[in-house]
């Protein structure tokens, strides 16, 4: 199943016009300048890899490379935790989409397998400090064998890596993007979505991308502050006003009733009138019964043994588990400890 997180890009990264945003800001050295964006299409996302698994989730669009046709390969990587076989996962996506293009006869072998530039954006909390590259990962070995290891390198775009100057310099939409999915509170988020609007007004890809971005921005807005009332598409593309002050309202309730926000609230911007432990102005007993909801709702029911494990957890646990919430996949990533 893919990560809400994922889809959310998916949907952006079905829009040639914000492939184009990427690659111009964040490709490789030396890449964007010869790419011919009149030649960018979609590719089948659709194929299996060597392991047999079906591969749906990420993107594939080919673009020609001083007149020679290369494939893009986007992969989502929204998990709480680095994945140090990533560059193996990559090899195996490239296999199955180079399987994939000679079976389908998309390509005829005698005029060779065409390159492909493959694409990580991840978006954890911690920062990817590993190899990109396969053969690192490769135990040291008699020279006489290294001509034989395999080798392929992915180009990382660590999302949190960016500082919101940077991002502020580029006055682009992807850098806009990567800059609200890093906001910590909320007035940090209104920022970022000032900025995101502002960057789409000026974008030359404007007509095309307005909407498809917009919709994005309700989407995630509506998975990190569950029961904002987020404005019409229209509304948002005249001016955040109305957006701004509904924020505001859902931080205002969401502080008055006690309940634990996500990472966008950040630890509800700092004291939250409450311990920096993270008591939020109420008994642990409240505290449990609110994490406990938002555990029903978020993963439709829990068992009687987290219900138990709740009731005996510290105010610290319950801080943690409740930070974990809006990024979990599973009731069991909220509790897995890292």
């Amino acid at each position: 199943m893919a990560h809400l997180h994922d889809c959310g890009y998916k949907f952006l990264f079905s829009h040639a016009d914000l492939v184009r945003e990427l690659l111009e800001v964040f490709a490789p050295p030396g890449v964007h300048e010869l790419l011919n964006y009149a030649t960018l299409r979609p590719e089948p996302g659709s194929f299996v890899t060597p392991a047999m698994k079906k591969r749906e989730d990420d993107i594939v669009w080919s673009i020609e490379l001083q007149g020679q046709r290369i494939y893009l390969y986007l992969l989502l990587e929204f998990q709480s935790s680095i994945d140090k076989a990533m560059p193996v996962r990559m090899m195996q996506y490239v296999a199955a989409l180079y399987d994939h293009l000679v079976r389908g006869k998309v390509i005829d072998l005698a005029d060779g397998l065409p390159p492909v530039l493959p694409i990580v954006i991840y978006n954890g909390d911690a920062r990817w400090r590993h190899s990109p590259e396969v053969f690192d990962l490769i135990q040291l070995h008699p020279q006489v064998l290294t001509a034989f290891q395999p080798r392929l390198k992915f180009w990382l775009l660590d999302e949190g890596q960016f500082s919101t100057e940077y991002l502020n310099g580029l006055q682009r939409v992807m850098a806009a993007i990567f800059r609200m999915e890093n906001t910590h509170d909320t007035e940090e988020a209104k920022q970022a979505i000032r900025y995101l609007g502002q960057a789409v007004a000026k974008s030359p890809f404007k007509q095309t991308i307005d909407r498809a971005v917009m919709h994005w921005m309700q989407f995630r807005l509506s998975h990190k502050m569950p029961g904002l009332v987020i404005p019409a598409i229209d509304e948002i593309l005249k001016g955040c006003d109305m957006l701004e002050t509904n924020m505001n309202q859902w931080r205002d309730k969401a502080i008055a009733e006690g309940v634990l926000l996500g990472k966008l609230q950040g630890k509800l911007e700092g004291k939250l009138e409450g311990k920096l432990e993270g008591k939020l102005e109420g008994k642990l007993e409240g505290e449990t019964t609110l994490l406990e909801l938002q555990l029903v709702k978020r993963f439709r029911g829990i068992t009687e043994n987290t219900r138990a494990r709740l009731k005996t957890a510290t105010a610290e646990q319950l801080e943690m588990w409740a930070e974990r919430i809006l990024d979990a996949r599973t009731l069991a990533d909220v509790f897995n400890e890292h």
